[in-house]
């Protein structure tokens, strides 16, 4: 074959084609998949933990008052007056305060948008409240914990180093701290999801699998380790390869280390700008937490 049959065999100039310098890309449409596909949620699974205290009430803050454990008897000697204890008790105020997010979206948008835009920022904002939530439950928590344990013992927080992981001493030592405080009902126990695979490379865990139901598994739950509820949650979050979980007990009678009070429930509303045409679209609620007893919650600081 010679040079005249190739120059007679290419494509000519004006050709109909779907290069991007052709008249056919004007026909050309691209294809979307109409379908929205789902963003993956983090487990939120710390805020059903804490005491709740309904305060939908007229008022700035509220008192919670908690009974504080009487001193022991003492001998007593004939005819002589039996001393008189103080009667004694402690409260915890809660002062709640807004948590909230917003979107905007114009009436142009609107009706161009192959999914409904509206609904699924309200879907987005509900999720949002949630996580801004766990996450103020866990860094209360943490703040107000009055035990802590370090992984192997290690004296300074900055000496953490990749072989001290989550291990069966540090958890036994945090019920042990917990129980010397007279908190006895050592319950949760709460990690991050590298803990979670420390602990369950030791291989003893009784894993949700063995004793619950699926449905456990997707809020959370790993299992029972020394009598304990094991719940995985992003919201113990890792910081130069350290993090804090946590051991929370609950009192004799069943009373919360921690209390969640809640002043406003959550709410979405929508506002129209007709001059602007567009809509603002926010999500708030009002609420704080409040650690109620200290002694019953220790942190355990590992590597992770």
């Amino acid at each position: 074959m010679n040079k005249r049959e190739y120059i007679k065999k290419a494509i000519a100039t004006n050709a109909f084609t779907a290069d991007n310098n052709s008249e056919a890309t004007a026909v050309n449409p691209n294809i979307w998949d109409r379908r929205l596909r789902e963003y993956e949620e983090q487990n939120l699974i710390i805020t059903p933990l804490a005491e709740a205290f309904d305060f939908r009430m007229p008022g700035v803050d509220n008192t919670v008052t908690i009974d504080e454990a009487p001193s022991a008897a003492s001998a007593l000697t004939e005819t002589i007056d039996v001393t008189i204890s103080a009667f004694t008790t402690r409260n915890v105020t809660f002062t709640p305060t807004e948590q909230g997010a917003a979107y905007q979206l114009t009436r142009k948008e609107a009706v161009r948008g192959f999914f409904n835009v509206a609904d699924r920022m309200v879907k987005k904002l509900g999720y949002s409240l949630a996580l801004r939530k766990d996450n103020l439950a866990y860094s209360t928590a943490l703040a107000g914990v009055g035990n802590s344990v370090v992984v192997n013992s290690v004296s300074v927080a900055t000496d953490i180093a990749s072989t001290d992981t989550l291990n069966y001493a540090a958890i036994t030592n945090a019920i042990k701290a917990n129980e010397e405080d007279y908190y006895t009902g050592n319950k949760y126990l709460i990690i991050n999801h590298s803990q979670k695979q420390q602990l369950l490379n030791l291989g003893t865990i009784n894993k949700a699998n063995e004793f619950g139901t699926r449905d456990a598994i997707q809020k959370g739950l790993i299992g029972e380790l020394f009598g304990l509820m094991v719940f995985a949650s992003h919201s113990v979050t890792t910081t130069a390869n350290r993090a804090y979980a946590l051991v929370i007990a609950e009192t004799g009678t069943g009373e919360k280390a921690f209390g969640y009070a809640i002043k406003r429930d959550p709410m979405i509303e929508k506002e129209y700008h007709a001059r602007g045409r567009y809509w603002d679209i926010v999500a708030h609620e009002e609420y704080e937490f409040q650690v109620l007893h200290p002694n019953a919650i220790c942190s355990i600081l590992s590597y992770a």
